[in-house]
């Protein structure tokens, strides 16, 4: 097995310093080094992250700088990192995020473990941006992750796995193939999903973890708990999701049918009653992406 590529997709922010220099922190103190990074730029100056990187210049390891000056969207970028660790001859791309760190066990987790399967993906805990533990107990240990990830059935109406805690075995499965659809927002879960549809498996890391840090800029938050900004980003990225994959199996095209029927119900009933519902149901505490989003026959109404 080749040494793996490590990459993130870096970013213009508010606390751009504060987050890069946590970040590669965590990279270069990982107990394996025997990795490469891609630093994937999103509109942001090589010279500002150089600056930092300069403080590592004794580190044995080659640095990919790429940097994307036009309007690409984030899952784009996120495309160009699975095309360059192609282009590059990487057989693994650990994805991660920049405005996180990681314990510094990660990549030695990744490396024992993902033979064999197409992916892996850690645990992580939930961090305020000072990276500040939220709760003491991580999301594994909350919500009972199956240690093997064998069917599409086990991510059908919520994701547990993130893009910033993923790596991809490039020999197992072949992401360069797997075409990205304009309308999908939830990249990790779309990843995920087609290839479990393949017949290929992932496994999940029990014992290294990723902060992951809350705040203003953070698309999605790990605050389950409804309201309507978060339930009309939930209907529409469901939507798009199982629209994207009604032609792999009937049952998306089911579960699309009853996101549709959720909106027609809004529309004569509003939501407030439904999100009062949801809240008081369940223990929203304990939800993986997207499961606070309940089909009428799930709430019985």
């Amino acid at each position: 097995m080749s040494k793996p590529l490590y990459s993130t997709v870096i970013y213009r922010c508010d606390d751009f310093d504060r987050f890069i220099k946590d970040y590669l922190e965590s990279v270069f103190n990982q107990t394996n080094q025997n990795f490469d990074l891609l630093l994937v730029l999103d509109n942001v100056e090589s010279g500002k992250v150089e600056k930092y990187l300069n403080d590592y210049n004794d580190i044995n390891k080659k640095i990919f700088i790429r940097n994307f000056k036009k309007d690409y969207t984030p899952i784009e970028l996120r495309k160009k990192q699975i095309e360059l660790a192609y282009e590059l001859k990487f057989d693994t791309l650990i994805l991660s995020d920049f405005d996180e760190n990681v314990a510094l066990n990660r990549v030695e987790e990744i490396v024992k473990n993902i033979n064999g399967y197409a992916f892996a993906f850690n645990d992580f805990y939930v961090v305020d941006q000072d990276l500040k533990k939220i709760s003491e107990t991580s999301f594994f240990q909350t919500r009972k992750v199956p240690k093997e990830v064998t069917s599409y059935k086990n991510i059908l109406k919520f994701n547990f796995i993130g893009l910033g805690s993923i790596a991809l075995n490039l020999k197992e499965f072949n992401y360069i193939n797997l075409a990205f659809p304009k309308e999908i927002k939830a990249l990790d879960w779309y990843i995920a999903t087609k290839v479990l549809l393949s017949g290929s498996k992932g496994i999940a890391l029990y014992n290294t973890y990723a902060n992951y840090r809350q705040h203003e800029s953070s698309f999605v938050g790990f605050d389950f708990k409804l309201n309507k900004e978060k339930l009309e980003q939930g209907i529409s990225i469901k939507l798009s999701h199982y629209n994207s994959l009604i032609d792999c199996n009937i049952i998306f095209k089911d579960l699309y049918d009853e996101i549709i029927e959720l909106k027609k119900y809004f529309q004569k009933y509003g939501i407030d009653e439904y999100i009062k519902l949801v809240n008081t149901k369940f223990d929203t505490s304990k939800f993986c992406w997207w499961e606070n989003i309940k089909t009428k026959k799930e709430l019985g109404i």
